[in-house]
């Protein structure tokens, strides 16, 4: 379950009560008020949290959803369409520097939306056929993305796609989990954990022949 600042665009506050009899409200609000209390360290809350958080009564807050993995399935998605709107294009004719730098900058900013939210995904994901789902679409749009953007250096190595050559060097080095690594583990700060990913694939991406 692909953060911090999961209630960037409001959160549950602010919301007209007028609406509350409107199903996709109430849907909204109780996937915010999921998200919000995950990102503010709650672990996974209880049915009644996120009800109180949403402003809704605790019955009517899963008639929703028709169990507890359709509710944290419909969470991830949300969270996702969040990460995925931090996305820009970085034109694969840049230079290999220019484009590393681009791709950590945004790179950086959804991690760090992603990052608590991911934490209980991952947990959970084990004994959650729709989360694993979720969690690998996600997964492929990063890879994706460094495949087109790192296409010019990915063909001048015949090897490159191959299971454990350069994509997936690239992909490794470019992860969440370097990034979690570097900042919770490593205790780095933000521009000093992008220094080390940049560090890992200017090498990665700056071959003889590149």
């Amino acid at each position: 379950m692909s953060g911090r600042g999961a209630g960037q665009d409001g959160g549950t506050a602010g919301r007209e009560p007028r609406r509350r009899r409107d199903p996709q409200w109430t849907r909204a609000v109780l996937l915010d008020a999921l998200l919000e209390l995950i990102t503010e360290g709650a672990g996974e809350p209880t049915r009644k949290a996120v009800a109180e958080r949403a402003g809704v009564s605790e019955r009517s807050a899963f008639v929703h959803f028709a169990d507890r993995e359709a509710l944290y399935v419909a969470a991830a998605e949300r969270q996702a369409e969040r990460w995925r709107a931090l996305a820009e294009p970085v034109a694969p004719e840049w230079a290999t520097a220019d484009k590393v730098d681009a791709l950590l900058a945004q790179r950086a900013r959804m991690y760090e939306v992603m990052t608590p939210i991911r934490r209980v995904g991952l947990a959970l994901e084990p004994e959650s056929p729709g989360l694993r789902q979720v969690m690998a679409r996600g997964d492929a749009f990063f890879r994706d993305d460094l495949a087109a953007m790192f296409a010019p250096e990915l063909r001048q190595d015949p090897e490159a796609l191959r299971p454990g050559g350069l994509l997936d060097a690239v992909e490794a080095a470019a992860s969440w989990a370097v990034w979690d690594h570097l900042r919770t583990r490593r205790g780095l700060a933000e521009e000093a954990a992008r220094s080390a990913m940049r560090l890992a694939l200017r090498a990665l991406l700056s071959g003889p022949t590149r």
